[in-house]
């Protein structure tokens, strides 16, 4: 890499870092309890609530792993997960009502309250701990990797300014996490959008663009790839399930200062949201025709290889801009659901701090900040070993929040009274014993553990009254 690029992306990264303090810092507040903390008082407006939404949506994986599952496989890509993730959102209104008229300050709260089981609260806040951790590794990961071989810096070095800066926007709480939001989703539509156009400037109109990407290849264009639809098919869907019974869009639709702003939220997502896979696809795309072959010993590497061999250096700045605010708008909306999980929901925390004692909330949410900065660390850590690819720990984590939450969020109200803990452990159970055990990935093995939650909770007694 040529000096004067990495000194712009080091001027880049050193204009962020400044944006992010002021706009993080403006919603710190010395008055603050839980329910600011976890929820923003619910009092979101639109603006706050669609960019935090939009925001927290694109993670650094999704950005990284789709762009290369599409210059790897075309349009498979597509159809396994940007279909998957829009079925998924299509769900989200109709838990609307259910989730807005409760009070709880999580989910896994409001699953106990839903159905009368203190240890669905267990349950769930265990389950978002392990999986948020992983997810959570996987923007470390993401970002260092591809800072590290941009600017030829160790890998943790990278991952540490994402950490830094996860940690900052999340001690203040939802309300800093949303307002740092508005500028990262400005971001990444700029960083993709940007080499996007660049790529057509270069290669000509989407469909001049669209005939030389098939020319390299008819399986490039099915829509299935060199897979079965038995694969893809699941896959797909089990991306929906996460996305609809993800606790970070869950507390979304809880914060926002109204049910007509969290429904316009819901409505006006598909359309900022569609505009980034679009620009995605065109430079995942492009990228193919201008670069036909690709090797990197990881999907980070890979990703940083072919940005700087196909862009020039400001489009690619912008994108690994993107990257950076997408890994950090992500990591801490899901750190923030970590700590609530560890310091609010799981029993053998100390839950005799009563809301509205000034002194017990300050030590609450001394306490949240401590836990913070501890799963923070351990992620940190954790991401400097091995692991999986991107996509696979994404898909394992999305799998076991799906098989807590889901049926709970979306089962007709008929089934509140129906034992739920027995049907979501077994679920889980099965699930880990089969992903363990037999050489599928975890969408695969998620439906029928799905499935058999519901036989469970379908053929289970009634909880008793009282």
């Amino acid at each position: 890499m040529i000096l004067s690029q990495a000194v712009g992306n080091l001027i880049a990264f050193g204009f962020y870092a400044i944006l992010l303090v002021v706009l993080a810092g403006q919603a710190f507040t010395w008055n603050e309890n839980r329910t600011r903390f976890y929820l923003a008082g619910r009092s979101l407006g639109l603006r706050s609530s669609l960019s935090t939404f939009c925001a927290t949506w694109m993670s650094a994986a999704s950005l990284v792993g789709y762009t290369l599952w599409f210059y790897r496989d075309g349009y498979v890509a597509f159809t396994g997960s940007v279909n998957g993730w829009m079925l998924g959102l299509l769900a989200l209104p109709f838990a609307v009502t259910r989730l807005r008229k409760s009070r709880a300050l999580s989910l896994p709260e409001w699953l106990a309250t839903e159905y009368g089981d203190p240890r669905l609260r267990t349950i769930g806040a265990s389950a978002l701990l392990l999986a948020y951790t992983f997810y959570i590794v996987t923007q470390f990961q993401a970002f260092g990797g591809i800072v590290s071989h941009m600017l030829d810096i160790p890998s943790w070095v990278a991952s540490l300014l994402v950490y830094l800066f996860v940690l900052y926007t999340t001690f203040g709480g939802l309300a800093s996490v949303a307002s740092s939001d508005e500028m990262n989703l400005a971001l990444i539509l700029v960083g993709v959008t940007v080499p996007a156009a660049y790529m057509l400037w270069r290669l000509g109109t989407p469909r001049e663009l669209h005939h030389a990407f098939a020319a390299l290849g008819p399986v490039l264009m099915r829509p299935f790839g060199s897979e079965s639809p038995a694969f893809i098919f699941p896959m797909m869907l089990a991306w929906g399930l996460g996305v609809a019974a993800n606790p970070q869009y869950a507390i979304r639709i809880m914060s926002a200062g109204s049910r007509r702003t969290a429904y316009l939220m819901l409505i006006l997502t598909p359309l900022i949201v569609g505009w980034i896979y679009v620009c995605l696809t065109l430079t995942g795309m492009g990228g193919r025709v201008l670069l036909p072959s690709l090797t990197g010993p990881g999907d980070d590497a890979a990703f940083s290889t072919l940005i700087t061999a196909i862009l020039p250096p400001l489009p690619a700045m912008l994108l690994l801009v993107a990257v950076l605010a997408a890994a950090v708008s992500t990591a801490n909306s899901q750190l923030l659901l970590a700590a609530c999980s560890w310091c609010y929901d799981l029993p053998f925390r100390n839950r005799t701090l009563h809301r509205g004692d000034f002194g017990s909330e300050e030590l609450f949410l001394v306490r949240n900040r401590v836990a913070i900065g501890a799963i923070a660390s351990l992620c940190l850590c954790i991401s400097q070993f091995p692991l999986p690819g991107i996509l696979s720990l994404g898909r394992y984590s999305w799998t076991v929040v799906a098989l807590c939450f889901f049926l709970p969020m979306y089962l007709p109200e008929r089934y509140r009274r129906r034992r739920l803990f027995m049907a979501v452990l077994v679920a889980l159970a099965m699930h880990h014993t089969l992903l363990f055990l037999l050489p599928f990935p975890a969408e695969i093995t998620m439906l029928p553990s799905l499935l058999l939650e519901l036989a469970v909770l379908l053929a289970g007694p009634d909880r008793p009254q009282g």
